[in-house]
């Protein structure tokens, strides 16, 4: 018999999971790791396995259990094997000096404060699909702390670049759209058709930052030039490398079928080939160092958020969510998991809506993958983007970052509004 929501073992669960939930949202007053209270829900395990125990003599009655549990580890391999795969190309990437040379190009080009703050944001919302929006928020994140210590145009700019950041939605740039593929929902093709939507609710949230904040601004916004850093040797090669190996993905993808975290390793493993060759020439690249800066803490996170979802699906607290997307319109339903995913974080809103399954076209599984992709931009703490610039400089707050929030809105009103154009408004 299915366990009932409303049960000791359901109830119990969902507090669990609640408790862990706030403890995540408070890690920055706690300064406690968020990993930690994540793990802590895969305690919900054991305890539906205590419920089955005590259910009975039969011997198939952990077998919803157990099948439960192998979709899981199914589901957690490839999202990990991903994000642990991409972060490995990225530090590579790093140590080849290839973001601090455009980080240096930025400070040294002679943009003045309206360009700096154009060029990282469009880099960020550029660059997220293909390195994901943690990436992004940290190297330009790190640009911005670099080229101006004046704390209005820096947190401006650090708005923008979340924003931006987040818009990545449109290929593989979140975990939102990474799990939503992974599950099935929809295409690689299909996440491609959120560029405009994305794109243009991005470039609108800058438009409002820039008139309502940027121009309002008086006094020195940038520092001056400092040293030029330069691409090892090597490095040129790496990004070519690089955009091969992604390239390479995408296409078996689509056209073989290949599962995205296996085109990936393929990807990863001609990268480590290149490594080997650039050390046969003499250059000294620490492969074992960089591949050890893989952040694993977020990496756990993630583990324990999915499990912990399972489990309160498992015991039938997401069969609501799917209730609710029969009752009222789905385009409405994805609103409010992106409204939701700004307070929670999108990882678990997005888990929760895959797990309640419901059925729904390509078109609302795309709304949903933005929806809640960019709605962690509604709050600072509702995306790794915004946690991680919330690391990078102490003065950007929940507060600071509340400041901005007509722009936060425009880039959510807007891209809702070209993807209600594209895939509801027009005719065919």
């Amino acid at each position: 018999m299915p366990i009932q929501p409303v049960s000791f073992i359901g109830l119990t669960v969902l507090v669990l999971f609640t408790t862990c939930m706030t403890l995540i949202i408070l890690e920055s007053k706690l300064r406690m790791d968020k990993c930690k209270p994540a793990l802590a829900m895969l305690l919900a395990l054991p305890l539906i396995g205590l419920y089955y125990f005590f259910s009975g003599d039969d011997a198939a009655r952990f077998a919803p259990f157990a099948e439960m549990q192998l979709a899981l580890k199914e589901e957690l391999f490839a999202l990990i094997a991903f994000m642990a795969f991409m972060w490995m190309v990225v530090e590579l990437l790093e140590e080849r000096g290839v973001f601090s040379a455009l980080i240096s190009a930025l400070n040294a080009c002679g943009l003045g404060p309206r360009g700096i703050f154009w060029a990282t944001g469009a880099l960020s919302a550029l660059l997220s699909p293909f390195l994901n929006n943690i990436t992004t928020a940290m190297i330009f994140g790190k640009a911005i702390k670099q080229v101006s210590n004046n704390s209005g145009y820096t947190n401006a700019a650090l708005c923008n670049i979340i924003i931006a950041s987040n818009s990545g939605v449109w290929f593989l740039g979140t975990a939102t759209s990474l799990m939503v593929v992974l599950a099935g929902k929809i295409q690689l093709a299909g996440l491609l058709m959120l560029m405009p939507a994305a794109m243009t609710g991005w470039i609108a949230s800058a438009l409002v930052l820039q008139l309502g904040y940027v121009n309002k601004l008086q006094g020195v916004l940038l520092r001056p030039a400092g040293s030029t850093a330069v691409i090892k040797a090597g490095g040129y090669g790496m990004i070519v490398v690089g955009v091969l190996a992604v390239t390479a993905m995408v296409v078996t993808n689509i056209v073989l079928h290949v599962d995205i975290e296996f085109g990936l390793g393929a990807g990863l493993g001609i990268i480590l080939l290149y490594t080997w060759l650039l050390k046969r020439r003499g250059e000294d690249v620490p492969l074992q160092v960089q591949l050890q800066k893989v952040e694993w803490n977020t990496l756990l996170f993630f583990i324990g958020v999915i499990g912990g979802v399972a489990a309160i699906n498992h015991v039938g607290w997401l069969g609501y969510i799917s209730r609710l997307f029969e009752t009222i319109s789905p385009t409405a339903v994805n609103v409010i998991l992106g409204m939701i995913s700004g307070i929670l974080d999108n990882v678990p809103v997005e888990a929760a809506a895959l797990m309640s399954a419901p059925d729904l076209p390509a078109s609302q599984w795309a709304l949903n993958v933005m929806m809640v992709g960019i709605g962690g931009s509604l709050t600072v703490i509702g995306s790794a983007a915004g946690v991680v610039i919330m690391s990078l400089e102490r003065s950007y707050t929940f507060g600071a970052h509340l400041k901005f929030w007509p722009a936060i809105l425009t880039n959510f009103m807007v891209s809702l509004g070209v993807w209600y154009l594209q895939f509801k408004g027009m005719p065919g």
